[in-house]
């Protein structure tokens, strides 16, 4: 059964959803489902369908600072795998997120039948169970449940961590910032959108090539401060293809503070010594001195220039036997 993911449901899988929504949860949250996205702007709906009929539905969003989900599986096609296999659709997706389950089975549902709480479900499927976050009130009682990010590193003072959804707002930060594209061509971007596709083509390299770009979080206050790490490059860059880079990438406030170098060391140990990766490249505008002096001071070996868009640039180089001899 495939997923179709859009933005947009026809008046019949609204209502679809909506009768999947009152069939599941308890009698006193019938007719919520309008609400759940009310005010949201950033949102993605995924949907399982057998002959036009809805029979499993998820929903992602953006709220409050964190992505959240929402599933609902027919009740005809539970224990099926089909909640998981929306589940792996959202981990690809997402990586990190959040939501919220009735941790009790005492509701009534409009059919008379008792609600029964789903809670071991997620705690089997990986989800922590962040339980000093607490809804309890008239219509529902419920315990916050969290997806994690995976770490890849830690360094000192770093959390290497897959990219995720919610990194939206502070890659927008860095890659709308001028003085961070004035070695990139001098084309920061101009829209939200336009980190939404680079935040998916990211997971799929996660995907695809079992690696890509990490986030840059400080240990102490958990704030996202750039990218970092390696990336499969499968265009062609000065007559090379299919290769690694190693780069890293700033929010200006953490400039000069020794964060890229501290990164970039952390990303080259873990190409060769867990990916096993036999090379690793990279490039800096000519002009970029921080950058240059970075990829040298961690070992790189500057093998030419070249012109990339009309800009002289660095070519840098590194195997693993060379690698090698340095950490001796």
């Amino acid at each position: 059964m495939e997923i179709t993911k859009t933005k947009i449901l026809s008046q019949e899988q609204f209502q679809q959803i909506d009768n999947l929504w009152n069939e599941e949860y308890p009698a006193k949250l019938r007719g919520r489902f309008s609400l759940l996205l009310e005010g949201v702007k950033h949102f993605n709906h995924y949907l399982i369908q057998e002959e036009n009929k809805v029979i499993a539905w998820a929903v992602d969003f953006y709220k409050d600072n964190e992505t959240r989900f929402s599933i609902i599986v027919s009740k005809e096609f539970q224990g099926k795998g089909i909640g998981l296999k929306l589940l792996q659709k959202l981990n690809q997706d997402l990586g990190e997120y959040f939501g919220w389950v009735i941790d009790h089975n005492n509701d009534i549902k409009t059919n008379g039948e008792t609600y029964k709480s789903p809670i071991n479900y997620y705690i089997n499927n990986g989800f922590k169970i962040l339980s000093n976050q607490r809804i309890d009130n008239e219509l529902i009682s419920a315990v916050k449940i969290k997806k994690e990010a995976k770490v890849f590193v830690e360094t000192e003072r770093l959390i290497l961590r897959e990219i995720i959804a919610s990194d939206l707002e502070g890659l927008y930060a860095l890659d709308s910032d001028p003085e961070v594209h004035r070695y990139l061509g001098n084309n920061p971007v101009k829209n939200k959108q336009q980190i939404e596709e680079v935040i998916q083509f990211i997971r799929q390299q996660y995907i695809d090539h079992g690696i890509g770009r990490w986030a840059i979080v400080d240990k102490q206050t958990h704030d996202f401060m750039g990218w970092t790490g390696l990336k499969f490059v499968t265009t062609e860059t000065n007559g090379h293809k299919n290769f690694y880079d190693i780069g890293y990438r700033l929010i200006q406030k953490y400039w000069r503070k020794g964060y890229a170098l501290e990164t970039a060391i952390a990303s080259l140990d873990f190409a060769f010594n867990q990916l096993n990766i036999k090379k690793i490249n990279a490039s800096a505008d000519c002009d970029n001195i921080g950058s240059n002096k970075i990829l040298q001071k961690i070992g790189l070996k500057l093998i030419e220039t070249f012109y990339y868009d009309d800009i002289l640039c660095n070519w840098y180089q590194l195997d693993k036997q060379e690698y090698l001899k340095l950490k001796l």
